[in-house]
């Protein structure tokens, strides 16, 4: 490729710049061949439970293809990548399984970065697997074996903005697109409907939807005691101070935005750093750390002699 590229420098004729065309593109074959020969076995990490170990399956590539348009192929034909996935099997197979049974929304952001880190979750090939899925889910007349959408939650109120049930919807993957446990969604449309009455009309008392059957069920919505429920959450945990970054990351995501979640919750989050320097700081880290620690309004920041 350099003699290619140079040959008006080394002054190369017709014929020595035909012949190193040929020889490049020959190479460049040879490559291609050897990448094929050497690359041929797909694995494919698997975890059949969530506590279980991680288990790998083997699988021969065949194909004058790249060994990845090989893999991909192959993948989505054993069933080990999903190019298509429907509303109901997110459900059953992420959501209620694993993922909102202990809040009552998820957002989309959230959601597609569990399904590309945990393998015990379905695999889909890209963003727009998941966003078809939630339209169509969305769209359907049976939105209560699916979900509801919503576009953001009114914390101070304690309700879903923009939600929507039974139509089209255009959703992406971010924090503020919302999928809703359709018996959520199906309480606060009836206190809109109610709200929305004229004086004097009559009007039910509110519903539950429940989903995971072909039929919606209509009930009256059990009465919801809180007087068996915890009421305050403390934890402490150790972090890494080369990966600070990552792990307060994680711990945001997984469990400080499930508390936020809760409506009427209010999260407290303080950061506490204790740090043992034996052959003392010097002057300049004193200083520095000083004065970024006013800056950020730390409540409590001092150095000490022992």
């Amino acid at each position: 490729q350099a003699i290619v590229q140079e040959k008006e420098t080394l002054n190369l004729d017709i014929f020595q710049t035909t012949q190193a065309n040929t020889k490049l593109k020959q190479s460049d074959q040879d490559v291609d061949t050897s990448l094929r020969d050497s690359y041929q076995w797909l694995l494919i990490p698997t975890q059949p439970e969530a506590q279980g170990g991680i288990e790998w399956k083997e699988t021969r590539l065949q194909g004058q293809d790249s060994p990845i348009l090989q893999a991909s192929r192959k993948a989505c034909h054993e069933g080990d990548l999903s190019s298509q996935y429907s509303a109901t099997n997110l459900r059953l197979e992420a959501l209620d399984k694993y993922l909102w049974r202990d809040t009552p929304h998820i957002d989309l952001k959230r959601l597609w970065d569990y399904l590309t880190q945990y393998l015990y979750l379905p695999r889909l090939q890209n963003q727009s697997v998941l966003l078809e899925a939630v339209r169509t889910g969305v769209a359907s007349t049976a939105w209560a074996d699916n979900f509801a959408y919503a576009e953001g939650f009114d914390e101070t109120k304690g309700k879903y903005l923009g939600l929507q049930v039974a139509t089209g919807i255009n959703p992406s993957i971010s924090p503020q697109s919302l999928l809703v446990k359709p018996e959520v969604a199906g309480k606060q449309l009836e206190q809109q409907r109610e709200e929305q009455a004229e004086p004097g009309e009559s009007y039910s008392a509110p519903i539950a939807i429940q989903g995971g059957s072909d039929k919606t069920k209509v009930s009256e919505a059990p009465p919801i005691s809180t007087l068996s429920r915890p009421r305050r959450f403390y934890g402490t945990v150790e972090l890494d101070a080369l990966r600070i970054n990552r792990d307060i990351s994680t711990i945001a995501n997984e469990v400080v935005q499930h508390l936020t979640a809760v409506p009427s919750a209010t999260v407290k989050v303080t950061l506490e750093i204790e740090a043992e320097i034996p052959e003392g700081a010097p002057e300049n880290v004193v200083r520095t750390v000083t004065e970024n620690c006013r800056t950020l309004k730390f409540t409590n920041q001092a150095f000490e002699q022992d």
